[in-house]
Order: C-alpha cells, then sequence, then structure tokens
C-alpha cells in the first residue's frame, strides 16, 4: 500500500512538473510572439513613408497700437506692397518615416491652408536644392485660392526638412496641411501615438522610462521661464536687435500677462539719448556695439546680450554688371572701394547715430565713412538707377526697402532681416558670408557686440525681463537668429566680446 501510495504521489508530482513545464513554455512562446509581433508592428511604422510638420512661429506684425513717435521696426512691404495687418509663420517640414520620398510617392503633393489669411510671400531656408525647386514652381501660390501656399512634388530624403516661411495678410488663425502620400501619411508633429507608446513600453519599458524623463528635462530646459513683474517698460534703440527684442518681449508677455513692454526701433544713438535724458528706470536702450561719443560718467549700467551678425547686401540686378558678385563676393579693399563711391554701385549707409554703421565702418572701413556725412538720405533720392553714388538710411528696414527697390544699389544690414526682400542678395566678404560657424570661427568680421544700457542698476520688471532675454534658454530659442547670445560664445574666436571691459 505504501508502494501504491508512493507511486502514486510521483505520478502527481510528474504531472505536476509537466504542468509547469507546460505553462513556462506557453509564458516563453507568448512572450516570444509578443516580442516577434511588436517588433514587427514597429518595423512596418518604421518603414512607412511619413512627412511630419510642425508650426514653429505663428505670430501677428504690425498689430495693436503703434509706438508713441509712430516708429515701427516691423515696416514690412513685399513687391511694393505695404504689410500692416500681416502675421508671419514659421513652419518646420521633414521626412520622419523609414524611405526616402521621391516625387512620384506624392499622389498629392504636399499643401498648407491659412484660414481667413492671405498668402503674400513665402521663403524656404535650410535646404538650398528645395528653395530653388520651390521658387522656380509656378503654382505654388494657386490663383484660385489665396489662402493657399502648394508645394511641388519634392523629394526628400529620410530625416531630412527645410522650413517654410510664409508672409501672411489677415485676421485669420490656423494652419490646415493637405497632401496624400502613396503608402504613408502626413502627419502634425505631436506626441508619439498611443500604440506606439504601449507597444515599445511592453518591450523596452525601463528604457523608454529613462529617455522620457531625458526628453523631459531637455524639454524643460529649453523653455524660458520668466520671473514676473507687473507694469509697463520700453525697449528703444538698434533697429537691427529690435526684432530679438521684440520676439522675447512677445515670449515674456505670453508668461506674464500683466507687463506691457514696447519696443522702439529709433537707431542704438537716439535710444542711449533718451535714456540720457530721461534717467528712467523703466527703460532699456540697445546699442550695436559701444558708442565712443557715451562717456563713462552718464550714469549708465551696461550690460552685453549677445553678437549680432551683420550681412552686406545688394540688389539682384547688379549680378547682370558683375557677374559673381553674389558667389565669389568682394574684398576688403573692393568694398572700400565701393563705400568710397566707385562707379556702378550706389552705397547706401546708415546715419551717424547707426551702430550698425558703426560695425561696418570698424570691420571694413578702418573705423570711419565720414564721406557718408554729407551724403543725401536715401528719402531724397528717388529709388531706381541713378547718378547719385552714395546716399543714407536711417532704420535698417528703410535701407533694405531702398537697395530692393534700386538696381544698382549695396548696402549693409542685420543678417536675418532679408527673408522677404525678394531683389536683394548677400555679398560674401573675403570669401565668407554672415552665418554662425564663420562669425564664430572668426573668418567673417562684421559682427557687433550688442550692449543693453539702463539707468542705474536694473530693478523690478526691466531685471526681469533682462534676465529672460539673456538666460541659456532663450539663447537657445534664438539662435538662427542672426544673433549668438553670450552664453554660447566660450571657446570661439568670438569668446571675451561679451567681457565688460
Amino acid at each position: 500500500m505504501g508502494s501504491a501510495m508512493h507511486t502514486e504521489a510521483s505520478g502527481l508530482l510528474t504531472d505536476l512538473n509537466t504542468v509547469i513545464d507546460s505553462r513556462e513554455m506557453l509564458t516563453t512562446l507568448v512572450c516570444a510572439l509578443l516580442t516577434g509581433a511588436i517588433g514587427l508592428l514597429i518595423a512596418a511604422v518604421r518603414r512607412r513613408r511619413r512627412l511630419s510638420w510642425s508650426v514653429l512661429f505663428d505670430e501677428p506684425i504690425n498689430r495693436g497700437p503703434a509706438p508713441p513717435n509712430g516708429l515701427n521696426m516691423w515696416e514690412i512691404s513685399s513687391q511694393g506692397r505695404e504689410i500692416e495687418d500681416g502675421s508671419l509663420v514659421v513652419l518646420d517640414i521633414r521626412n520622419s518615416g523609414g524611405q526616402d520620398i521621391e516625387e512620384s510617392h506624392l499622389a498629392v503633393p504636399l499643401h498648407f491652408t491659412f484660414p481667413g489669411r492671405e498668402v503674400v510671400h513665402f521663403k524656404v531656408r535650410d535646404s538650398d536644392d528645395l528653395h530653388d525647386l520651390i521658387e522656380r514652381s509656378t503654382d505654388t501660390l494657386p490663383p484660385d485660392d489665396a489662402s493657399k501656399i502648394a508645394l511641388p512634388a519634392l523629394p526628400l530624403n529620410r530625416r531630412e526638412g527645410f522650413k517654410l516661411l510664409v508672409l501672411l495678410v489677415g485676421s485669420g488663425s490656423g494652419v490646415r496641411p493637405g497632401g496624400i502620400v502613396r503608402s504613408g501619411r502626413i502627419v502634425q508633429r505631436t506626441k508619439r501615438s498611443l500604440l506606439y507608446q504601449v507597444a515599445a513600453a511592453g518591450a523596452v519599458m525601463a528604457l523608454l522610462i529613462g529617455v522620457s524623463g531625458g526628453v523631459w528635462l531637455a524639454n524643460q530646459a529649453l523653455n524660458p521661464v520668466a520671473a514676473c513683474a507687473n507694469g509697463t517698460l520700453r525697449v528703444e534703440g538698434s533697429t537691427a536687435f529690435a526684432p530679438i527684442a521684440t520676439q522675447v518681449k512677445n515670449a515674456y508677455e505670453q508668461s506674464c500677462p500683466n507687463a506691457t513692454i514696447a519696443v522702439v526701433a529709433n537707431g542704438s544713438g537716439t535710444g542711449l539719448r533718451n535714456l540720457r535724458a530721461s534717467k528712467s528706470t523703466a527703460m532699456v536702450a540697445m546699442s550695436d556695439g559701444r558708442p565712443a561719443q557715451l562717456t563713462e560718467d552718464a550714469g549708465l549700467t551696461r550690460r552685453a546680450a549677445g553678437v549680432v551678425v551683420f550681412a552686406v547686401v545688394a540688389n539682384r540686378q547688379l549680378e547682370s554688371t558683375h557677374p559673381g558678385l553674389f558667389n565669389e563676393g568682394l574684398t576688403t579693399e573692393e568694398l572700400r572701394a565701393v563705400f568710397s563711391g566707385a562707379n556702378g554701385y550706389k552705397a547706401v549707409g546708415r546715419s551717424a547715430d547707426s551702430g550698425t554703421r558703426a560695425a561696418f565702418d570698424s570691420a571694413f572701413l578702418g573705423g570711419t565713412s565720414s564721406s557718408f556725412d554729407t551724403a543725401p538720405a536715401c528719402d531724397a533720392v528717388p529709388a531706381g538707377k541713378s547718378a547719385t553714388t552714395a546716399c543714407t538710411a536711417e532704420t535698417t528696414m528703410d535701407l533694405l526697402n531702398y537697395v530692393n527697390a534700386t538696381d544698382n544699389a549695396i548696402g549693409y544690414a542685420e543678417a536675418d532681416a532679408l527673408p522677404f526682400f525678394p531683389n536683394i542678395g548677400v555679398v560674401p566678404v573675403n570669401g565668407h558670408e554672415p552665418i554662425r560657424e564663420d562669425a564664430l570661427s572668426g573668418k567673417y568680421p562684421f559682427v557687433a557686440t550688442e550692449y543693453l544700457y539702463t539707468a542705474g542698476a536694473a530693478t523690478g520688471l526691466t531685471a526681469n525681463y533682462l534676465e529672460f532675454l539673456t538666460s541659456d534658454a532663450m539663447t537657445a530659442q534664438l539662435r538662427g537668429h542672426g544673433y549668438i547670445g553670450c552664453s554660447d560664445l566660450g571657446d570661439t574666436k568670438l569668446d571675451g566680446a561679451c567681457t565688460d571691459n
């Protein structure tokens, strides 16, 4: 009997082990199948063609009350049309799928509609090939739908992309995409889909948590945090730096709705004179470089914000009489000759108060362009080719408007102010262009430290705005706008440009 019971117990244990082994095998099999399915799902998703897009910037321009003196830094015109009730949209478009996209893959090419707004002009950045292809297209701006921009069927390799800058008029809002990608789709770039997150979580949960935490922290680090203060602030001076100051103002006011900041582009010299006269603690003066006429006993406190990169610019019609002007460019010696009245060019400079002019003179003319002190104002010289060899403009936008409309004109301006002047090209100097890399390496000298002046030590809203403007997070957001923040200058040829000396 004991033997029988032992045998029966042994049989039960064997059956139990068999069940356990079967369950382990089944669990292993299920896990393997799930892992394989997840892998195939992710691989299938990744193999799909996908065009993704996101809105980097969508803000109104020239809306709201004008500054007290009537000046408006956004004096934008396109092909002779004054843009008043306008807005600027910047779209980031890229191939985020697993395959290269060819023209034949686009059953219906990518297009965007801006409800309630009319497309006036556009530019393509970050891709010269696509820029030429899109600008050559005759149907990019459909005549039957003024609110639409239709891109041609364009090739885009994996992970490549470009930015589309669109100038619009009208009071509408929003962006609506369209198009059909064969065996793929067009998506707005936001957070990853729930399906993808669940599938990825099943395979690499621990890694996903670590990566997600890192991405979240990185996004937080790039998000400028404003210390809010109530009140009003007036920021005036440099017409070259005013667009940067305005972008920072918009971001600050969005975070701090009880703050009101007015940016007035009236020239470095004028801004400094007004600050010295008023001694207002609710005012900041922007200056391209340190003006020689400002004595140290002026009672002002100076703070370096970063470096502004400027460009030599010319009307594209000059290519016909000066072949290679926009490719090889000019040497420093040739540029000196041009701004000394060389035949064939109309040199357009800035008035004596301009910080941009001081930076140009320092970089190329030995520190002075006194011959422009007697040149007529460009307002008094009709646009178009004429015998007049030189004139002066009061603001960056005045200069660019004049050069844009005058066949033989050449001048200089802040590098990021050019997208909506179709007749203007950048002129390289000594083989180098006004790009970030050449400026940081010291190969391109046409730069100036941007100084922000206050009456005494800044406090309250003034101090908070300046801290916000010069923060690492805001510096990161402003990259690519013809401006390099002080925190980005370390270990470069411009290291020391922000040193207070």
